[in-house]
């Protein structure tokens, strides 16, 4: 199991971090492949992973524990089985973006793409246009940076897509051109703000840096976010919903919050 972790992460730390790379690890392979899949629905028309849960508790490959607490592949799997889903098809150095949309009505709106490095310095950018038709598949932009992802440069350059609709993004994924081991991380300055109106917390995660695999935990309670285990690019957030734990204040909550990414998982 370690020898896979380290195909694609770094020598975890301790074994908090050995569990939080099994966690991302798997999500991020089960992923990869339903993405790709759901780019070709002529070939492949319908994808279950194995498997939803558990009857005891046990370390297993199951997305939601014993408990029913959400593993990083269940979040994961709510953007993966999306109707409308947003993929990249990423053969460094090209990179290529699908629309899949499995709803009645169709879909238009556009693109926003950018080159850029670790620190958020865009190199490339610009904004397609985007219509899917009824239960299709639509390629929408394909780009080979061979000309700039050379040498070292692949370790800090990452490319980044935004589905939008009338100025609200509705998905964003990022792709890498090397292993995230390999990647020239830094401390991504990840900062937080949390509100509370009537029972639902709301959270603002910051990145002053790419901040690779976020993990948003309340420590003592166990909490289901509106999303979790992602990217966030330099210089971009992230807002996430939550119901207020029972018995919990916001202050207890700003007291327990932990946010961390794979920077945090390994020796530096």
């Amino acid at each position: 199991m370690v020898a896979q972790k380290l195909d694609t992460f770094r020598l975890p730390k301790d074994f908090e971090s050995l569990v939080y790379l099994s966690g991302v690890l798997q999500a991020e392979g089960i992923r990869y492949g339903v993405e790709h899949w759901r780019r070709y629905p002529q070939r492949v028309s319908g994808i279950i992973y194995w498997q939803l849960n558990d009857c005891w508790p046990v370390a297993s490959w199951s997305s939601l524990d014993y408990f029913l607490r959400w593993k990083a592949l269940h979040y994961a799997a709510r953007r993966f089985y999306a109707p409308l889903m947003m993929s990249i098809e990423d053969t460094p150095t090209a990179q290529a973006v699908f629309i899949t949309n499995e709803q009645r009505e169709g879909w238009e709106g556009s693109v926003r793409w950018t080159l850029e490095n670790l620190a958020g310095v865009v190199i490339k950018s610009g904004e397609e246009k985007a219509k899917v038709a009824p239960f299709a598949v639509a390629p929408v932009c394909k780009f080979d940076f061979t000309e700039n992802v050379k040498g070292d440069a692949q370790r800090d350059l990452v490319f980044t897509a935004e589905l939008v609709k009338e100025g609200k993004v509705l998905a964003r994924q990022v792709a890498y051109f090397v292993p995230t081991k390999h990647l020239n991380l830094s401390e991504p300055g990840l900062g937080t703000k949390v509100s509370l109106v009537g029972k639902e917390l709301s959270l603002d995660i910051s990145a002053k840096q790419l901040a690779r695999l976020v993990e948003v935990t309340i420590e003592g309670a166990d909490v289901v976010f509106s999303d979790n285990y992602f990217d966030i690019p330099a210089g971009r957030s992230v807002k996430l919903t939550a119901q207020l734990p029972e018995g919990w204040t916001l202050a207890a909550v700003e007291k327990a919050l932990k946010v961390k990414s794979v920077y945090d998982s390994f020796e530096h």
